[in-house]
């Protein structure tokens, strides 16, 4: 028995099972941080998908809406094809190539031309721009402007738009018999008549920036490709467009 007045204190065994129960409370607590962590890192980066997706979308949607826009539809000379010879099916380095052009009063940078008319506004010069993946794995833009198809100038050369894009794939909608409905769905440059056509559909391969999961060799269906990325356990999403060109609508 202790003597009167002094105080026990804890045995060698009492301590050590104090240290193990503390060891279990701080490895749960540790744990559950780093899953919180891995979660939010998780939901960020499909976030950045997303997002990435939406941007490219939007980019696209735009340009080609706007697809062989002329001024003064009644002026013949004004007429021009809404997609170039730059609109390869299996173009790029990364899938299919895209090339719009349309005639517009603002550059590539989308300031009004300088150069106006006897009325002071600003002419229209012709606009062409051109979207591919390149070996980096961005979806880029070529951009050029002029008052022809011989006097145009490069303002935006291979500008990198998204990262992490690892394909592009196209369809382009084609009215054969003129009914104003499309008949079918073709690859770049195998439709009957350019003028016919009267929609893109485009198709993205997203990936993320850092590996989340055990790699595996997973494939994804892309239009009309079968793309098969590297197993790197990177996250990846198919953003999907379907967009008219606005001045073949009736």
């Amino acid at each position: 028995m202790p003597a009167a007045g002094q105080q026990e204190g804890f045995s060698l065994l009492e301590i050590m099972i104090g240290m193990f129960l503390s060891s279990l409370l701080i490895a749960g607590i540790v744990q559950l941080l780093v899953a919180s962590a891995s979660a939010y890192r998780l939901q960020l980066s499909m976030g950045q998908l997303e997002e990435s997706g939406r941007y490219a979308r939007d980019v696209l949607a735009t340009h080609i809406t706007q697809a062989g826009f002329r001024p003064e539809p009644w002026d013949k000379l004004q007429e021009i094809p809404a997609l170039t010879d730059e609109t390869l099916n299996g173009g790029s380095f990364r899938g299919d190539q895209l090339g719009l052009q349309r005639w517009s009063s603002r550059n590539c940078f989308g300031t009004e031309n300088p150069a106006t008319d006897g009325h002071g506004k600003p002419l229209f010069y012709l606009l062409q721009t051109r979207f591919r993946v390149n070996r980096a794995n961005n979806l880029t833009i070529t951009c050029r402007y002029g008052p022809g198809s011989t006097r145009l100038k490069t303002q935006i050369n291979n500008f990198g738009l998204v990262e992490n894009v690892e394909s592009m794939q196209l369809l382009f909608a084609e009215d054969r018999d003129g009914n104003e409905i499309a008949d079918g769905w073709v690859t770049g440059q195998a439709w009957q008549q350019e003028q016919n056509i009267r929609a893109i559909k485009v198709a993205l391969l997203i990936a993320s920036s850092r590996p989340f999961a055990q790699a595996t060799n997973r494939p994804f269906m892309l239009l009309d490709e079968n793309v098969s990325p590297a197993a790197d356990g990177r996250l990846r999403r198919v953003s999907l467009l379907t967009s008219a060109i606005r001045g073949r609508l009736k």
